[in-house]
């Protein structure tokens, strides 16, 4: 038997992958083998959020015969990603030119599924509210240790290209963090890979909100729902911003918008997030 050929989805660096190989199930899903790399951590052994909903516009754009730029992506996530474990990546086109449905399973369970548009970016953002907070003056850093591993905000991610992107409060919802992305990051046009821009706009929304999960009692929140909207590609290694804000708590449910923008009042991509507030830390499944 031979080798199994392999594909990296996102920036090589990453260590997440799909079979070149597919099957076509009988009610017309396109399947791949889907692994993501020991590091990429949310919570400790489990797929960080943004990356596990991120990898549903990956693998509509291996399947996507025209290479349009990504649109958006809305994601449900029901279950969290396990890390080194070999699954399953299953996509079809829908009924909309240049959408597909995307879903991620570990054997019968579900872990995320929603709808990919691969049309181009969208028109100039009106998100500004979260523009303002680019241009803000840095807040101090203030390390956590709540996700001690994350790959975008831990303090002591195992991942080599771990971001270390602390949190750093304006005011008590809202978030605003420097961020260089690093050229592993990106591809042969020198621009972060969307699916490194759905990580990183996921954890600034939970910090935004931090004050109202412990308000709860709760130690965190966990990302359940999630729309990326893109508008223009993110240069790399030129200084952006990661900011958020908090919309909504009620109780454990919490609304938080995040963008990618930069200090000229450039939006890149925005995220809108359910966060669920949750009493511990999830065990890696």
């Amino acid at each position: 038997m031979g080798v199994m050929t392999t594909i990296a989805i996102g920036p090589p660096a990453l260590g997440l992958t799909l079979t070149a190989d597919a099957t076509v199930s009988a009610d017309g899903w396109l399947v791949r083998e889907l692994t993501a790399a020991p590091g990429l951590d949310g919570p400790p052994g489990i797929l960080q959020g943004g990356f596990s909903a991120g990898v549903g516009a990956a693998v509509a754009a291996v399947a996507d015969p025209f290479g349009a730029p990504l649109t958006s992506l809305e994601m449900r996530l029901h279950a969290p990603t396990p890390l080194g474990r070999t699954l399953q990546a299953r996509v079809r086109s829908s009924e909309v030119p240049a959408r597909y449905e995307v879903e991620t399973r570990d054997g019968d369970t579900l872990l995320v599924s929603g709808e990919v548009e691969l049309a181009g970016h969208e028109p100039a953002a009106r998100a500004y509210d979260l523009a303002e907070l680019a241009r803000v003056a840095i807040p101090d850093a203030e390390p956590q240790d709540r996700f001690p591993s994350c790959w975008v905000c831990g303090p002591e991610p195992t991942h080599p290209h771990g971001q270390r992107l602390h949190p750093r409060h304006v005011g008590p919802d809202a978030v605003s963090i420097p961020w260089v992305a690093d050229e592993e990051l990106g591809g042969e046009r020198s621009v972060v890979d969307p699916l490194v821009v759905a990580a990183v706009l996921d954890c600034p929304g939970v910090w935004a909100s931090i004050a109202h999960v412990e308000a709860q009692g709760h130690v965190g929140c966990l990302l359940a729902g999630y729309r990326l909207t893109m508008f223009r590609d993110a240069p790399v290694m030129e200084p952006l911003r990661t900011v958020a804000r908090m919309d909504e708590g009620d109780g454990r449910k919490i609304r938080a918008r995040s963008a990618l923008v930069d200090e000229d009042g450039v939006t890149y991509a925005v995220a809108a997030a359910l966060h669920i507030s949750v009493p511990e830390m999830p065990a890696a499944p």
